[in-house]
């Protein structure tokens, strides 16, 4: 199971919030929205891009359940840097910012809050990094796949859901490029669909990008 810094805290703030349903492609946060809440993710996938000044759209990160997103904005109390899109049906749960930093405060947990952000930055650094892109594309897909299990067995299969356009700007490559990284990875237990990856066997990925440990 996904272990946060608001686990702690966790039944607290899903019931001081309101759930919402959002459908495939419809956004969750905008970019440039002030952060006056956090989303919880109870269910579903979700892609965390950022639209730069020149128009390019950069996708910085996928995310599933058990997530808690938005929480820079609201602690830092700025701007939210990105936006949040369904990948999938995904049910959320909105707490208000000050419920979140009551709670976070009462607990001493704010610190830790940011410091799990930082760490999630620092994987999405190290994927978008000048590692080999086969590495990196392991890397990725057994850090989702981890999370998506959530109390399944390390060898049982993960499903990730998300397009290849999306998975090819999350890493930098192009989308041929992409498709080759993928088939390199088959034997180590990737399968792809058209709008998903399939992980068959999680160990011998993780194994493979063992290199980019962070």
């Amino acid at each position: 199971m996904n272990t946060t810094p608001e686990r702690e805290v966790w039944d607290e703030l899903i019931t001081n919030s309101r759930r919402i349903r959002y459908r495939i492609k419809e956004f969750i946060l905008r970019q440039g929205e002030p952060g006056n809440h956090v989303v919880i993710i109870l269910d579903g996938q979700v892609k965390v891009q950022r639209v730069e000044s020149n128009g390019e759209c950069n996708v910085l990160a996928f995310r599933g359940s058990q997530e808690v997103l938005g929480r820079t904005a609201v602690l830092w109390r700025r701007r939210r840097f990105a936006s949040v899109e369904a990948l999938t049906s995904c049910q959320v749960a909105c707490v208000p910012a000050d419920v979140y930093c009551t709670a976070m405060a009462r607990t001493a947990l704010a610190a830790q809050a940011v410091a799990h952000a930082h760490e999630r930055l620092l994987e999405s650094m190290v994927v978008q990094g000048n590692g080999h892109p086969c590495t990196r594309l392991a890397f990725a897909l057994a850090r989702l796949a981890e999370r998506s299990q959530g109390d399944a067995r390390p060898d049982e299969r993960a499903m990730l859901c998300f397009t290849r356009l999306d998975l090819s700007r999350h890493l930098g490559v192009g989308r041929n490029t992409l498709s080759e990284l993928l088939k390199q990875l088959e034997p180590f237990g990737v399968a792809t669909g058209r709008n998903s990856i399939k992980i068959r066997d999680l160990p011998a990925l993780r194994a493979f990008a063992s290199e980019l440990e962070i």
